[in-house]
């Protein structure tokens, strides 16, 4: 019986070694099926979606590294571990962004996880997530753009359009024709992302009912929509521009009175409580005194009006004279999670000239920001840390701060 079972198993031991030899079998359809809905899965944008709101709580903190002239090094530093964006008190660099396709390119906007790069017309989309860098295409119907004049600006920044869960980057190109302020022209284009080649991945023209204007902030979006201010011609009154992200409609929200192109350069359009608003810090370095506008009712272009003083004991953190760094000012960047308003310092050059105001490139090597709570009228400072000391001997341009995590495949 023992020796019929030892018989029984070698052969069975040489049935298997002959099936080794057989041909593979082909993949199980329904194994096939499975797999091709799976990758349909993890590219769709509903999972995308859950990774970003998951993945969505450490703040970071992006910035230029100026080493000399021509060279710049991008960098993400991450806020403190174990602390959210109330408590945190530090920045630590810990990425180095800088890819080799970026010279020459300029942070323009940061938004969702996703940067606008450019260099004067040309533009540069990376996703800060999967490190992907995709070259936007030329605006060649553009008319500003192929003019030869004096002045030219093209500003570009980042929406989210609610109702088709896309991200659109809108350009604004404005030009002084013959050199003269007063005849200024503008044009507005769009640009669908992640269109994958189709019509709706090229750029589009807007038409405006918007007096001929020139952005000096970037877009903030808010709810769908992008705010911006602009200075338009003959006028030292600055315009508030409104543009709807979905249905690509442009309109002019009336301006906050006793506000003027004469302040504004210190000033910038935040979010507050849902709501766009101007935070204007002319008043900050001499008096204390910030005033904010908030737009209480868009039909009816209805402002309220708010002005803080800030405690004298927290006046030495915006004192803009610096015995080893010169003079610099205070830029506004946009706002946290929970409301406070990002503050950075600037080297302060700016020259007047044939009744333009013009800015040199900022930098600063003050390595800190500033939080400043509307609420409780409360200012900290956040200081930016290197643990590996290559980085803080050089001088730095805070760019903003942004708390996504994006798998968008540009």
């Amino acid at each position: 019986m023992k020796r019929r079972s030892k018989v029984i198993r070698r052969r069975q031991r040489d049935i298997n070694i002959c099936k080794s030899h057989e041909p593979p079998q082909e993949m199980p359809f329904d194994i096939v099926i499975s797999h091709e809905l799976w990758l349909f899965l993890i590219c769709s944008k509903y999972f995308t979606n859950r990774f970003v709101k998951v993945s969505s709580s450490s703040p970071r903190l992006h910035m230029w590294l100026c080493l000399d002239k021509k060279k710049k090094l991008l960098l993400s530093s991450l806020s403190s571990p174990d602390l959210d964006v109330i408590t945190m008190s530090s920045f630590v660099i810990d990425k180095n962004l800088t890819t080799p396709a970026m010279e020459g390119y300029s942070v323009s906007h940061v938004f969702h996880g996703l940067m606008c790069l450019t260099n004067g017309t040309n533009a540069q989309i990376y996703n800060t997530t999967t490190r992907q860098l995709v070259v936007l295409p030329d605006i060649e119907e553009s008319d500003n753009i192929a003019k030869d004049v004096i002045y030219k600006k093209s500003t570009y920044s980042i929406g989210h359009d609610l109702v088709h869960d896309q991200h659109k980057v809108v350009c604004m190109v404005s030009i002084h024709k013959d050199g003269m302020p007063e005849r200024l022209l503008a044009e507005h284009w769009v640009f669908t992302l992640g269109g994958g080649g189709t019509v709706s991945s090229r750029w589009r023209k807007i038409s405006s009912p918007c007096p001929q204007h020139c952005p000096f902030t970037r877009g903030l979006t808010i709810n769908g929509r992008m705010y911006y201010l602009a200075l338009v011609t003959n006028s030292t009154k600055p315009l508030f521009v409104r543009f709807d992200i979905s249905s690509e409609k442009i309109s002019v929200l009336q301006k906050p009175e006793e506000y003027d192109v004469i302040r504004c350069f210190h000033d910038g359009a935040i979010e507050y409580d849902g709501r766009i608003a101007v935070l204007s810090l002319g008043d900050l370095v001499k008096d204390g005194v910030m005033k904010l506008w908030v737009m209480e009712d868009e039909e009816t272009n209805r402002w309220s009006r708010k002005t803080q003083v800030l405690d004298p004991s927290q006046m030495n953190m915006v004192n803009t004279k610096n015995a080893d760094q010169g003079t610099y000012y205070l830029r506004v960047h946009g706002t946290t999670r929970n409301g406070d308003v990002i503050l950075a310092s600037h080297n302060k050059i700016r020259t007047i000239m044939f009744r333009r105001l013009r800015f040199l490139p900022p930098g600063t090597t003050l390595f800190y920001v500033l939080l400043y709570n509307i609420q409780k009228n409360h200012l900290r400072k956040v200081e930016i840390k290197d643990g590996s000391n290559c980085f803080l001997n050089n001088r730095c341009d805070v760019i903003g701060l942004d708390d996504t995590e994006n798998l968008m495949y540009l």
